[in-house]
């Protein structure tokens, strides 16, 4: 067996040592390439967009790394809640749901979603939606001209907020005026006359492709059908011209920003916010006895921090009770967006 030198066993320490630390250095730099890839891995989503639009916000592409990476927001789901509890608690309202997503945080908040309310008015969009997709394909079917008959029921009359303007019997209308009416002013007679008018299995479809939930037969029993998170869907494929081409998004939000609803989500904003945004209200009479009503407002607020907001309500309070709760909701979700709380 061959002894080796004092010189030759310090060699060999050095060297022992010098792999050691070489070792190290490679670990060391591997898990700090690991961890940084982890944390790359955790970055929320970067959209690339593109530009020039007034409404919509076109996505040309999104690197969505993990599902995890947009939070909740529960400080503002804890405000939220509070409002909603407050007003239940006073008997105000039996039930009361908030969706917001927020555009430039990515944070979202979802306060009592399984809750499932009637659309009413707000299932105006998707025939928009239907007509305008058609018009992609065949835009004279924007021009196609529909008789309102004289003597026809006025659908209106159910209504407890009146349109502002609506279409007259007798009269001629080009499918784009009756989307005017119906979304601008929420008349029941051009919606109805426009739902009469469209091939069922193109309304049908775009119910289908958004994952829409509908309800064809409505009565007391299987009235509340839809949330305030579906509902946003509509919203969501419009903003990011998705559905529609992005000429038709920008049209069908432009409309949107123009209904003559202001005292819901409007009302809880700083005059001259632009917000697209459509309203829903029902009256629940069983024995045609009114006992509640379900008021909703769901759009997109357009501000330096933009978000959607989908607040639907039901309760036994006077409309402008109801219309309060939203306002005040609207308020307080406009400040935590805006400010950063």
């Amino acid at each position: 067996m061959k002894i080796r030198s004092a010189a030759e066993k310090k060699a060999s320490q050095w060297f022992l040592g010098a792999a050691w630390i070489l070792i190290s250095i490679i670990i060391g730099f591997s898990l700090g390439w690991f961890i940084k890839a982890q944390a790359d891995h955790i970055t929320p989503p970067i959209a690339l967009r593109l530009g020039g639009y007034t409404f919509i916000d076109p996505l040309l592409a999104c690197n969505i790394n993990n599902s995890n990476a947009y939070q909740e927001d529960t400080s503002l789901e804890k405000t939220i809640k509070a409002i909603i509890d407050n007003h239940k608690r006073s008997g105000d309202i039996s039930k009361a749901s908030v969706y917001i997503a927020n555009f430039s945080s990515g944070q979202w908040s979802d306060i009592y979603g399984s809750e499932e309310y009637y659309p009413s008015s707000i299932g105006k969009i998707p025939i928009m939606i239907a007509y305008y997709e058609l018009a992609e394909t065949s835009p004279s079917v924007l021009d196609k001209e529909i008789t309102y008959p004289a003597g026809s029921t006025d659908l209106n009359q159910m209504q407890d907020i009146q349109p502002e303007k609506a279409i007259l019997p007798g009269h001629i209308y080009t499918v784009e005026q009756l989307i005017e009416y119906m979304i601008k002013y929420s008349d029941n007679n051009a919606a109805n006359l426009l739902y009469r008018s469209i091939d069922q299995n193109t309304l049908n479809a775009v119910y289908d492709d958004l994952d829409i939930p509908v309800d064809q037969e409505p009565n007391l029993a299987n009235l509340d059908f839809i949330t305030p998170h579906e509902i946003a869907m509509l919203f969501r494929v419009l903003r990011n011209a998705t559905y529609l081409s992005r000429d038709y998004s920008e049209k069908a939000l432009q409309l949107l920003s123009e209904t003559s609803f202001t005292q819901g989500i409007v009302a809880g904003t700083p005059t001259s916010t632009i917000i697209s945004h459509k309203m829903g209200l029902v009256g629940i009479a069983p024995n045609d006895i009114l006992t509640e009503h379900e008021l909703h407002d769901c759009g997109i607020v357009y501000a330096k921090k933009s978000y959607l907001l989908c607040i639907m309500t039901r309760g036994s309070a006077s409309l402008p009770t109801l219309e309060g709760l939203i306002s005040q909701i609207s308020s307080a979700v406009y400040d935590h967006v805006q400010n950063g709380n």
